[in-house]
Parts: structure tokens; sequence; C-alpha cells
């Protein structure tokens, strides 16, 4: 994402972003398995507004939470800029807290940092890649061996 975009972002919804987040998201996507973050500005636009506009499984969305992806089934990603805490949370639609800034504390920590959920997504980016490996490998009859 260029800085005029990260500007946009921020004119849209009245937040600073992190510079911590700002320096991430340029080199992202990871690899095209890792898609769970948004990397271009209509999405984390379309999805911060709509959450913002609709709410979130019938919870108000808090305007201090900022989406910066999702898995694909629900869930959300966020971060609270206004804290200057460098968690990334996840709004887990299948048990978890419901997503009240006042109960933070109680929000599902996807990562401690940006940097902590690199590192984590390349390191299982890697270990499929071995399992890919090794049953390219295999016979048909040695899977199950």
């Amino acid at each position: 994402m260029t800085p005029e975009a990260f500007h946009r972002i921020e004119q849209a919804f009245s937040v600073t972003l992190p510079d911590w987040y700002r320096r991430k998201i340029v080199d992202y996507p990871l690899a095209e398995p890792d898609d769970a973050f948004y990397s271009d500005e209509e999405s984390i636009v379309r999805s911060n507004q709509e959450l913002r506009r609709d709410g979130w499984f019938g919870f108000p969305w808090p305007r201090e939470f900022f989406i910066i992806g999702d898995d694909g089934c629900g869930d959300y990603y966020f971060i609270v800029p206004c804290t200057g805490d460098k968690r990334i949370f996840i709004a887990d639609h299948e048990g978890g807290p419901a997503p009240v800034f006042d109960k933070l504390g109680e929000m599902i920590v996807q990562a401690e940092t940006i940097e902590r959920h690199v590192s984590d997504t390349q390191e299982i980016i890697r270990d499929v890649a071995q399992i890919r490996e090794r049953r390219r490998n295999k016979k048909w009859w040695q899977f199950w061996i």
C-alpha cells in the first residue's frame, strides 16, 4: 500500500494507524496461503464501513476497533490504535466475547505483535510445504503407513 492509501484510510475513519502496522502491511501478503490480513485499501475500507454500519453478529462494532483482516469464516482480526497496544485481536463469532472496548482484556488475542503473527505464519507455510513434499515422494499406498 502507498502512503496516500494509508492517509485516505486514516481520514475516512478518523484514526491514526500505528507505524508497526504500516511497515508490515506494505510487504503483505507473505505468501498465497496467508491472506488473513488485508493488504489493499478497498478491503480495509469496505470491512470497517460494513462492521461500523451493520455491527457484528448482533453487536455494535466499537469505533476504537479497527479491522485489519478476517479468517474467511466470519471472524475478524482487529487492532486498537487509540491505545498503543500492539496486539492483534480476533472477534470470534463461535464463542468469543462480545466486542466491547471496555472489556478489551477479555478479547481473544490472535498474536502479541504483528511480527509474531508473521513469524508464526511463515512457520506454518514452511511446515505445509514440507508435508506436501513428503507426500509428493510417496506412493499412493504409503499414505497410510
